[in-house]
C-alpha cells in the first residue's frame, strides 16, 4: 500500500459536481492534511445536462459556464432514464471506469490507502471498498480473475446512503457486512439524505465511527472538523480522537467561521 507517512486517498464527488469543484470545496481540509494525505480527485464518467439536474440543485459559479472547459462540466456516477428521475442507470459504466483507475494506480505503485466519497460518491466509495473485500459480488470488476487493487484500509462516507438498485444493491444490501474501517459523516438537518436514510448505510459497516453535525448536505469545514478528519485519516484506528462537535462546543475561536451552504448536490436517497 501507499507510504505510512503520506496516505493516498481517492476522492469521489457527489451528483452534479466534478473533481475540480469538489477539490475547491475541500480546500481547507486539503490544507489541513497537506503533510499527511494526498487527495486524488477524479471526475465521474457521466456528463449531466440541464434535464439531468434536480430543481433544488445547488449551483456553482463554474458550473456549465463554458462547455469547452472540463472544470465546468457537471457529472454523476449514475444518471436517470426517466424525466421523474426514478430509474437510475449507468453505475456499471462507473464501476468499469473505477476499475481502470484502481488498476492503473496498482500498476504504477501508487495504490490508494482509502476512499473519501460525498453523497452519490459516498455510495461509490462504499461499493469500491466492498468489491475490494469480495470482488465476486460483481464479476465484471475482476481483471483476469483478480481484483484490480488490494483492499482499502479505510473509507469515509459523507452524506452516504444505501443504494436500492442493481448492481449496487447486490454489492451493498441490508444483509451486507463491510469490514473496512469506515467513518460516516451525517448532517442532522440534511434535506437530501436524512439521518434515517444515512443510518441504513452505517448499519452494514460494523467497523465504523459515526459523527453528526447540525448542518445539511455538505462536508463540514470548520476548524474542529478539519482537525478531526485529518486526525482520523492519519490513524483511522485511533478511537481516542475527540468528536469534532465536542471540540466545536468547547471552542470559541471558530464562532466567526462560516460553513459552506453545500458541498454540491447528490441524487436523492431512496425513501
Amino acid at each position: 500500500m501507499a507510504s505510512t507517512t503520506v496516505k493516498r486517498v481517492l476522492v469521489l464527488h457527489g451528483y452534479g459536481s466534478n473533481g475540480y469543484i469538489f477539490s475547491k470545496r475541500l480546500s481547507t481540509l486539503r490544507k489541513q492534511c497537506k503533510s499527511t494525505v494526498e487527495f486524488v480527485f477524479i471526475d465521474a464518467p457521466h456528463v449531466l445536462q440541464a434535464k439531468d439536474l434536480f430543481d433544488d440543485e445547488p449551483t456553482e459559479p463554474e458550473a456549465n459556464s463554458n462547455p469547452e472547459d472540463p472544470n465546468a462540466v457537471l457529472r454523476g456516477w449514475w444518471k436517470f432514464a426517466d424525466k421523474e428521475k426514478n430509474v437510475p442507470i449507468g453505475m456499471e459504466d462507473s464501476l468499469i471506469f473505477l476499475r481502470g483507475v484502481l488498476k492503473e494506480a496498482s500498476e504504477e505503485g501508487k495504490q490508494f490507502d482509502g476512499f473519501f466519497g460525498f453523497s452519490q460518491g459516498a455510495v461509490m466509495a462504499a461499493v469500491l471498498a466492498a468489491l475490494l473485500e469480495d470482488s465476486s459480488k460483481y464479476s465484471d470488476f475482476l481483471i483476469d480473475g483478480q481484483p484490480p487493487h488490494p483492499p482499502a484500509s479505510f473509507c469515509v462516507c459523507a452524506a452516504g446512503f444505501l443504494p436500492t438498485f442493481l448492481p449496487a444493491s447486490a454489492i451493498l444490501s441490508p444483509t451486507s457486512e463491510l469490514k473496512t474501517r469506515t467513518l460516516h459523516i451525517c448532517g442532522l438537518n440534511d434535506p437530501i439524505v436524512p439521518l434515517a436514510i444515512a443510518k441504513r448505510l452505517t448499519e452494514i459497516t460494523p467497523n465504523r465511527r459515526i459523527e453528526t453535525h447540525d448542518g445539511g448536505h455538505f462536508v463540514p469545514s470548520k476548524t474542529p472538523w478539519r482537525k478531526f478528519i485529518a486526525a482520523w485519516l492519519k490513524d483511522p484506528m485511533d478511537n481516542e480522537i475527540s468528536s469534532p462537535e465536542v471540540s466545536s462546543t468547547d471552542s470559541n475561536s471558530n464562532s466567526s467561521e462560516s460553513t459552506p451552504a453545500a458541498s454540491h448536490s447528490a441524487s436523492p436517497a431512496p425513501m
